[in-house]
Parts: C-alpha cells; structure tokens; sequence
C-alpha cells in the first residue's frame, strides 16, 4: 500500500493546562474514538502514553473494555510503549528505559503485547544515543516529526536507518507533521505530495490532536473519499507497523544516519529550570533509592509508583519547561512528593544496616554510605549539632588516623562541620568517630572562616583571587601548567527569542559580564578554598573554588541570585591550548560526539574536551551549553516568559510571568589528564561519585546497645 492513512490523536496531557484537564481530554478522546470506530467498520485508531491507558481504566472501566475489544480486534493500536511521550533529550538512559519498562508491564498485561513502534511525533529532537536505547527496549522503528526538514537538512530523507555504536532502527520522519485543523484544499495539497507519489510507501498522520479529539466524522469521510478515488490496493486506513513492515519490505537501499536529531527548541534545554532540576534529582534519587535497597535486600517494588510519576513529569511539555504556571507548580509538587518518598525508603534500609551493625567506640559513629557498585575516593563532610571535645583525634573503623579539617556549617546557631577526603568501599559503609582519648594538634573552629587572602594552591592545583587556574606539572618537574587560557566568566546574553527559542540555532548576544566584587580564602590541612562575590545588574552570584590535597581535581560551587529578565547567563571556561573541532558528552544511556560549532546542546553530567592537556567537566545543576574551539558555555540559567509563543502579541503594558528568577545552585568539578579523560565509562563512573549522596548515618554506643539488647 503505498499510502498509509494513519487515524491517530496525539495528545499532550499537560500543556497550556494541567494533568486533570489532561485527563478530561484523553476520556473524552478515546470515548469518541471508540464510537469513530463501532461507526465506520473500515477504520483504525492510534494512540499512544500507556499513562493514558491506565487513566481510562481507574476513571471508566467500561470504556477500558470497549478499548481492549478494539485492540484484540486489531483495529486500535496501542503505539509506542513508553509511560509518555517524554523528551528525549534531557532523562538520563535509566528513565527512558523505565519509560518502556513500566509502559511494557502495562501492555502485556492488558493487551496481551508489546508495540515495536517507538512513537514521539511531538518531541522536539532526538539524542544520537537513543537507537541503541530503543532498540535494547525491543523496539524496531521510531516515528518522530521533529527536527523538521527546515531544522535538520542532514538527514539522507524521511526514512532512514537510525545507527549509534551497532545498534540501529528504522526512523520515519513525517513530512507534513501530525495533520489538524487544516482546510480540504490543504488535505488535498498534502496527500498529492510529489514526494508522497515517488516513494512506494508513506505514512500520512491525521487527526486533532495537542488537545485531544483525533478524526473527525468530516475527516474520516473525507479520506474514505480519497481512497475510493485511488487504484486498489493504492491507499487505506492504517497503523504504524503496518506502514513500517510495509516500508521495510518495499525500499530498496534505505540510507543509514547516525548523530543527533537536532535542532529544534534549544530553549527547551535550559528554561524553567527548577522543573528540570526537581526531575534530576528524583531520577538520582530514584536510583540511589534501589541501590540502599538492594543493600538491605529489600523488593523495591514500592518505587514503581515514584516512577511513574517521574517518568508523566517528564513529558515533552513538561520537563522542557513549555507549560502554563499552574502546571508548573503541579509537577514541582509532585516531584516534592516523590523526593520525600525515596528519601523515606532510603533512610529506613540504610539505617537497619546501620543499627545492626555494632558501635565500637564510646563516642559514637558517623556510617558514611557509598551505594555505587565501586569504591569511590572522594571529599566528604559530616555536621552535627553533638558535642566532640576539642582536638580529639578522628579515626576511621579500622582505628586508622583521618586528617580532617573544620570548615563553615550550613547554618551558624550550635553546629560543627568537618571535611575530609576517603576512599569509600563498593555497596555499603564505613565507620568513623573522633577518640576523646587522644588529643590532636589542630587550628580551633575560628580557622574554618573565611579571611582576606590571595592564592590558595594545594600539591595538585593553583587558583589565583580572579579563578585562574594551574595545576603541578605532570612530569614532577617544579612549576605549574596553565588549566584555563583566562579566568572564568559569567556572562550574560540578551534573549529576545520564545519559551522554547523557536528559531535559535545558539545563543551569543552577549550583553555584559559580572564583576568579581570579593574574594577571601579559607585553608588547612585537607581542602583550600576560594570564596568569590559577582554582580551585574539586579543580581550577584557566589563561588566557592575548592582544591584538595588528597585529589588531583578543583570543585566549584556556585549559588547564582538571578533577577534579569529575558536574559541568559552562562559560565565560559576557556581551556589551555585546546584546539578541538568537537566534544564528547554524556548523553542518555551513552555518549556521543558532538560539533564544537557554537551551536546550544543539552547537557547531562559530564564532557570531554582534547587536546594538549584533555580537560573533563563534571557538573550537577545546568542542563545545556554551547562548545567552540577554545571555549565552553554552560548555560546555569535562563530566564524568559511562561509558554509564550514568538506568534503572539506582547503587550507593552501587559503584565507578564517571568521563570527562572531566584537562587539557583550548580556543582562542577574539573578533571584533567589522559587517565581522568581516559574513556566514556570512566567519566560515567566520575560523575556518578560526584553525585553519590554519601549518606550519613550517625549511631551512638547507647542506643546501638539498647537495639541489640
């Protein structure tokens, strides 16, 4: 058949409302649907989000039955077999494939099968990563609109075999996207395609969607129409698999495409960002939150609900930060709900472990926990409010002396806070306690504040008051290697552009840089740090650089206070003689390579830059950046106006509801050298440690006694 006429509704359960109107939308939808298809004997309907499914079936289990009827009949196609149709850009590799594995325990056991049909029309581009994501999910073909042929001329067509590292998939672009709201004239125009008459086989979509509804009595008719004008056999209703089996067989010498499916909507990877970070965060969570349980050998079935609420708010208007206010504020309560329930399952595993394990000192223990499956070397802090006689030696479970040093608390009232660098064994903890019995020479608790200074340098590292960074010469020769080509800047870009910055390719209209106002110093034994205080306009960030003896490495913690409007701030590192055309990054479920072209990409945890002295960037808090030869951007934050499309009229009085104002907090960690950049994995591995909560359990003698008694 060469034109596969595909009834279908995709629907976006959260937009420019919320989950309950979406709801509302998806019954209404499917009700309609059904009736469409008891109608018209010739007809088929698709629809996708196994989430939407499970709605039907608390809400109305009348219509759930009418549902399954249509799909055992094969007439209702249940397409694409994740939760949502998520972004794909932003989850990390274990939510999309919780996405098929959740969505596919669904279908099995409601529908008797599985779809082969990875299905995301609306999403806006594509990892280079995912074919192999797909693929090891069980899925043979991907169906997507975006980026359009506009967007992305790269790609050898409209189908296409999708290949990243063996794996691959057959991808099908639809030309004229979803079809809705169109005039006949136009229906026509688009089903005479000069492209749609040389191919063999095409998918054509139709139906309202966005909000719900899928075809109309006038559509149906109006199609039945076309294919009574065509030969026999020529076009029909239809399904996704049946288009793609059917294109399979059909096309000789389909062209292979590997890389990203960019660009489109790269503001999407940075605004509303505290949605973004709240999802980051229940996916770390999440996992570590499995892990604590498995080291309990405890079922973590009572995580599957927490899923799947993570997995809904990562929906291609969600996640991305394109919806309404209101919903915005839901999905930040419903993540709020799900970071205080993984942080319950975790405390109780880990503190059963804990308890059972008895005290060995008078003082009492901290437990430090790493839940990763390898040691992990790595600065670890411990505050409390408890009373520890000053200067007692700190020693770990084996009776081992620990250098510790006292830094600043979280809060100034009666709390003590020590920093010390350890190595951290695989899957479970280790033990440590100050001994009374021994005394210490150590500086008193007014070392650990911050005072007028200069340089602060360890054997690994030198950070000058402006954040020019060296580090000690590889070789062991005396003297210093440049880190950075000139010292950081916080740079900030006017942003004329739309929520989702249609028509962006980057983003370079650079306004102003922050002036460093402050700097002071704190030093001891373990860690040098380096305070900094910026401003520009209405808003000031903090920095705190800190180096280690113990770690060839330099941290930097930044808390940004953004007030600026429709504006962009990015952090630019310049690294030493790098001369790189392109950058390795950690994408979902891999990595890949990426053009250092200035164009804005999406961030996850770690990249990789060559060069004479390879430089890797780890980080928690920004979710995209832009790389050129010579200098690196993150993008920290973003700050543009709630679902605002460029189509539409801003009045110059109106008022406006502007995101991303407020604190924001970023993490980095530069890595540098041949073994620190040695391969994806490694880096993987690097940026797991520096997410690793490293949670800490505090037990004293007394109550360890009183739980074994």
């Amino acid at each position: 058949m060469r034109m596969h006429l595909i009834p279908n509704s995709h629907i976006d359960p959260v937009w420019l409302w919320d989950k309950y109107e979406g709801i509302d939308e998806v019954l209404n939808t499917f009700r309609a649907n059904c009736d469409r298809l008891d109608e018209f004997p010739d007809l088929t309907f698709t629809a996708s989000s196994l989430q939407f499914y499970q709605w039907v079936r608390d809400h109305d289990a009348k219509l759930f039955d009418r549902i399954v009827k249509h799909v055992a009949a094969g007439r209702w196609e249940v397409v694409g077999d994740w939760w949502v149709e998520a972004d794909s850009n932003l989850p990390t590799g274990e939510s999309l494939r919780m996405q098929a594995q959740i969505a596919q325990a669904f279908a099995r056991r409601y529908f008797g099968r599985t779809s082969e049909v990875a299905y995301l029309p609306d999403s806006f581009g594509h990892p280079a990563t995912l074919p192999t994501l797909l693929a090891e999910c069980g899925f043979r073909y991907f169906l997507f609109c975006r980026p359009g042929g506009r967007e992305n001329s790269r790609l050898p067509g409209n189908l296409f075999h999708w290949e990243h590292e063996g794996k691959r998939i057959l991808a099908y672009r639809l030309k004229h996207h979803y079809f809705q709201w169109g005039s006949p004239e136009r229906r026509r125009e688009m089903l005479d395609d000069p492209e749609y008459r040389q191919n063999p086989v095409n998918a054509f979509l139709f139906g309202v969607g966005n909000h719900g509804g899928g075809p109309s009595i006038e559509e149906i008719r109006a199609h039945q129409d076309f294919i009574r004008t065509r030969p026999e056999g020529d076009a029909g209703f239809s399904s996704c698999l049946a288009f793609f089996r059917n294109a399979e067989a059909a096309t000789p010498h389909i062209p292979v495409h590997r890389g990203d499916l960019h660009m489109h909507a790269v503001g999407c990877y940075s605004v509303m960002r505290p949605l973004k970070e709240s999802i980051r965060h229940a996916e770390h969570g999440l996992g570590f939150a499995r892990r604590a349980l498995q080291l309990a050998a405890q079922a973590d079935d009572a995580l599957t609900p927490l899923w799947k609420a993570t997995l809904f708010n990562q929906f291609h208007d969600i996640l991305p930060g394109s919806c309404a206010p209101h919903a915005a504020a839901a999905c930040l309560s419903e993540m709020g709900g799900v970071d205080h329930a993984w942080r319950e399952q975790s405390y109780a595993a880990l503190k059963g472990l804990s308890i059972a394990h008895p005290v060995k000192t008078p003082e009492g223990e901290f437990r430090v926990f790493n839940t990763l499956p390898y040691p992990i070397t790595v600065p670890i802090g411990v505050e409390s409010c408890m009373y520890y006689r000053e200067g007692a030696a700190f020693r770990d479970g084996d009776g081992r002396e620990i250098d510790i040093q006292e830094v600043l608390p979280s809060v100034r009232c009666g709390n003590r806070r020590w920093e010390f660098v350890d190595t951290l064994p695989a899957s479970g903890f280790k033990c440590y306690a100050f001994d009374s019995s021994v005394r210490v020479d150590r500086p008193g608790n007014q070392a650990a504040h911050y005072r007028p200074g200069e340089t602060i340098a360890t054997r690994h590292a030198r950070i000058e008051p402006d954040g020019t960074t060296a580090i000690a010469n590889a070789n062991g020769s005396v003297g210093w290697t440049p880190l950075l080509n000139a010292p950081p800047r916080l740079l900030v870009l006017r942003d004329t552009s739309d929520t989702w910055g249609h028509g962006q390719r980057a983003y370079d209209d650079v306004e102003g840089a922050f002036s460093l106002d402050a700097t002071a110093v704190a030093t001891g034994p373990v860690t040098a740090k380096l305070f900094q205080s910026w401003s520009w306009g209405h808003s000031r960030v903090e920095a705190i650089w800190s180096i280690y003896e113990e770690l060839p490495q330099v941290d930097i913690d930044l808390r940004v206070h953004w007030s600026e409007d429709r504006r962009i701030l990015k952090l630019e590192l310049c690294p030493w003689r790098c001369r790189t055309v392109d950058v390795t990054m950690q994408a979902p479920g891999g990595s890949c390579v990426r053009p250092a072209d200035g164009a804005e990409q999406p961030l996850h945890h770690w990249l990789s830059l060559p060069g004479v002295l390879p430089l890797a960037v780890l980080q928690d808090g920004a979710f995209a950046c832009d790389v050129e030869t010579g200098r690196l951007r993150l993008t920290l934050v973003r700050s543009s106006y709630y679902g605002y499309d460029e189509n539409q009229p801003l009045g110059p009085c109106d008022p406006q509801q502007r995101t991303d104002q407020g604190t924001h907090a970023f993490r980095l960690s530069l890595r540098w050298g041949v073994e620190a950049c040695a391969s994806p994995e490694a880096l993987d591995r690097a940026a797991a440690a520096l997410l690793e909560p490293c949670w800490t359990i505090r037990e004293s003698a007394n109550a360890n006694a009183e739980q074994n008694a």
